[in-house]
């Protein structure tokens, strides 16, 4: 069943991007990072990826001639694959979560985007420039809830779009560095109030020297990679967005890096590749996170279930969430149950994806949505009597969903 878009992006932002563990006392509510320096001469662009996964991956899609050609980057797994890239026109966009709730509404004066559309894609697909970024976001809902987004582009340009207190904010620069970490800027005495030691740290660099350089970005990322077991920088990348070139770094190691040039590598018709098989020598801070550091669960879920069949599956999610040390070993989000049933779904083993969905059913049965990816899984399985039962659920959790009601009438009509 379809999702209308300000959930899915509320989801997308909450449970893919930001990253609120509580481990030995230290709480942490930031994730991701972003600097841009500029000057007469061109644009250096980085990021740092801070993430519970541990399968960064990037993609180069050509353009087909109405859209761009672009890299995207993010991470190998059924869902929310997608965390920034660039495009053949020098734009590139990435995004931050925020510390707080922003207070940002859906704008009834604005339209939609189809609940399909991957945000990132549509973006480096459609959108040249910093200036066509701003219009957009002045045109569309997107939800910027717990999120920022971040944009520079060829012309020198760059900018934060973020919300305080309800109203859009947008944050431009022009031949110049911008920083973007996890708390908004407009409204704030910066740097005197500014509550971020990255952003402070990124900034007493810059402060030295501005000349925009491949070596400069790697100095502020490096700087500023998140190195613990409860999080940590699973990938950098640093853009010219000049020359469309970029630099990528596998797990906060700066001393290794694998150069693409954009245009030629579009030109061999459609790439992907793993940064492990980008990378042969696996950094020693990866192996370690690997075997102790907090990570997602659905990979692990799916191997069991795979290599040892769904009861064991339904023991070992208990398992995996009671195995700590002095933090939580894997994380069972409702996504992350889901991903498991998805990829089921995509190996056309419905049985052992309704078995999935029952297990989110009963680790969130207060979310109408588990109920509803029940529903609609025991549909594909011919199996009307129990799909219209826990659509009926998913009703109950959200008695004004219109599409809910309708697809319970058309079921009991048949």
């Amino acid at each position: 069943m379809k999702k209308i878009a300000i959930k899915l992006c509320l989801a997308y932002a909450l449970i893919q991007l930001s990253i609120n563990i509580n481990a030995q006392g230290f709480h942490l509510d930031e994730s991701c990072f972003f600097v841009s320096v500029a000057d007469s001469n061109g644009i250096f662009v980085g990021i740092n990826e801070d993430n519970l996964d541990l399968r960064p991956k990037v993609w180069f899609i050509p353009g087909t001639g109405k859209t761009y050609g672009r890299v995207l980057w993010g991470f190998d797994r059924g869902m929310f694959q997608y965390q920034g890239g660039m495009n053949e026109k020098g734009l590139m966009v990435d995004l931050n979560t925020t510390a707080g709730y922003t207070g940002w509404k859906q704008d009834p004066a604005k339209s939609n985007l189809a609940d399909s559309v991957d945000i990132f894609d549509y973006l480096l697909r459609n959108i040249s420039t910093v200036d066509e970024a701003i219009d957009f976001f002045k045109k569309y809902n997107i939800d910027l809830s717990s999120v920022m987004y971040v944009f520079a582009d060829a012309n020198r340009k760059s900018v934060i779009i973020e919300v305080v207190d309800g109203e859009l904010k947008i944050l431009k620069k022009n031949l110049s560095y911008q920083i973007c970490t996890n708390n908004v800027q407009s409204g704030i005495d910066i740097p005197n109030n500014y509550p971020c030691d990255r952003w402070r740290i990124a900034d007493q660099i810059l402060q030295e020297q501005n000349t925009p350089s491949v070596d400069l970005i790697r100095r502020v990322l490096s700087a500023t990679s998140a190195q613990f077991y409860f999080v940590s920088t699973d990938y950098s990348a640093i853009c010219d967005l000049v020359k469309k070139k970029i630099y990528l770094y596998y797990f906060h190691n700066f001393e290794e890096v694998v150069v693409f040039d954009l245009i030629n590598e579009l030109a061999k018709g459609g790439t992907n590749y793993t940064l492990k098989e980008l990378f042969k020598v696996q950094p020693y801070s990866f192996l370690t996170h690997r075997n102790i550091g907090v990570q997602w669960g659905d990979q692990r879920l799916k191997q069991v279930i795979d290599e040892q069949g769904i009861e064991e599956g339904i023991k070992e999610l208990q398992r995996m969430k009671d195995a700590k040390r002095t933090y939580n070993k894997y994380i069972f989000q409702e996504w992350v149950i889901k991903a498991v049933s998805q990829q089921y779904l995509e190996e056309k083993k419905i049985d052992l994806a309704i078995e999935v969905f029952k297990l989110n059913v009963q680790e969130y049965p207060e979310s109408p949505t588990v109920y509803s990816d029940l529903a609609d899984a025991y549909l594909k399985n011919n199996n009307k009597t129990l799909a219209i039962e826990n659509y009926k659920k998913a009703l109950e959790k959200d008695p004004d969903n219109k599409e809910l009601i309708l697809i319970i009438e058309s079921l009991e009509k048949k």
